[in-house]
């Protein structure tokens, strides 16, 4: 499976990692106080594992504002709304380069455990 996933353009699997995003901003909209902050994970690692770098960077961004407008509609008044999302956006964009990482070193070991 991940081999057809590979052979896909750089940007069709951003704009389905953007499409998740979309997705899972509307719905943590409609949960309201809930945060859905983990699922936002799943297309930053699928982002940082198949398209790299950028892509972890530009999806987790993007998430990290998916969580502030969803929570900017959900909430009456909180005065630490920003705060809260930056540490989201942080964090998100924290566990996008981690993925990144990893992929890029577990390549340098394959090619270096076959020579």
């Amino acid at each position: 499976m991940q081999e057809s996933i590979m052979k896909l353009p750089a940007w069709l699997l951003m704009l389905i990692g953007f499409i998740m995003v979309a997705l899972l901003g509307y719905v943590d909209y409609l949960t309201g106080d809930y945060s859905l902050l983990i699922f936002y994970v799943i297309p930053i690692t699928l982002e940082a594992w198949f398209v790299g770098y950028w892509g972890a960077v530009t999806i987790s961004l993007s998430a990290g504002l998916a969580r502030f407008v969803s929570d900017y509609y959900s909430y009456s008044g909180s005065s630490v709304r920003y705060w809260n999302s930056l540490q989201d956006m942080i964090f998100l964009l924290m566990v996008g380069l981690l993925i990144a990482t990893v992929k890029k070193l577990l390549a340098a070991e394959a090619r270096t455990s076959d020579k």
